[in-house]
């Protein structure tokens, strides 16, 4: 009699999870209300593929900055902020690439493709998106975001994606 018991409580003690999670869906109980990205989520923005731009992504995470050919100073300093990020990245930095859309002078490791048409969706010059491999805006940020917030992102990103 003891052996059906303890099969009977092992199989309880496997179940448990189970039957504790679809507690949790059903009742909605201990569902955390969180976010853990700092950027906002943006599932309406095309894919990079559908930009107005004369480039493609070829499979890499990408650090897009908004630029227009005259911003100056302000296009200067995000690009620089981006830089800074993608150094702090260190052995993951060689996944990550850079890209300036709407700008023509780029810094070394940047790509700068110009605007072919004004695109669809309103931003602003600076604003930066993290681009997954497949072309898909995963998160994005606008010009005075902290740069701790973007790389924190994208270090997730990255350890949660591994190649």
């Amino acid at each position: 009699m003891s052996n059906r018991i303890k099969l009977l409580l092992l199989m309880l003690l496997m179940a448990a999870p189970v039957m504790a999670s679809w507690g949790m869906h059903f009742f909605q109980v201990g569902i955390p209300e969180e976010r853990t990205a700092r950027g906002d989520l943006l599932p309406d923005l095309p894919p990079l593929q559908e930009w107005p731009l004369a480039w493609q992504a070829d499979g890499h995470w990408w650090l897009v900055m908004a630029a227009t050919p005259d911003c100056g100073k302000p296009c200067s300093e995000q690009a620089d902020k981006l830089w800074r990020i993608h150094r702090a990245l260190g052995r993951e930095a060689d996944r990550v690439y850079r890209l300036r859309a709407g700008g023509e002078d780029a810094l070394p490791g940047e790509e700068a493709q110009a605007w072919q048409a004004t695109p669809p969706w309103t931003m602003s010059v600076g604003d930066t998106w993290i681009v997954d491999p497949q072309g898909k805006v995963v998160l994005a940020y606008d010009a005075d975001a902290p740069p701790e917030d973007v790389h924190r992102d994208l270090m997730r990103l990255l350890r949660v994606n591994q190649e």
